[in-house]
């Protein structure tokens, strides 16, 4: 089973998609992020991290994946002289 961000978890779908792929209650990954941001500090970058790279449940790349293309797709259109049509 591949792992994806859930679409119908609570904040990100981070942790409903990791117990999907685990098949575990998502509470406890919920439970696991709160207590490793307590004592390790470490929880909500390690949530903004897995949020930016595991994929969306239906999407076929992730969100850094995403921002690379858009900011690819910029630099090529500086470069070249080229606005598109707007300004960035």
């Amino acid at each position: 089973m591949k792992l994806t961000r859930s679409s119908n978890g609570m904040i990100g779908g981070v942790a409903a998609g990791i117990a999907k792929s685990l098949n575990v209650d998502p509470t406890l990954i919920r439970i696991a992020f709160v207590l490793v941001s307590l004592f390790a500090g470490g929880g909500v970058l390690l949530y903004l991290i897995l949020w930016a790279v595991i994929p969306k449940e239906g999407a076929n790349e992730t969100l850094a994946e995403d921002g690379l293309h858009k900011a690819r797709d910029w630099y090529d259109n500086r470069k070249n002289g080229n606005n598109g049509g707007g300004s960035y």
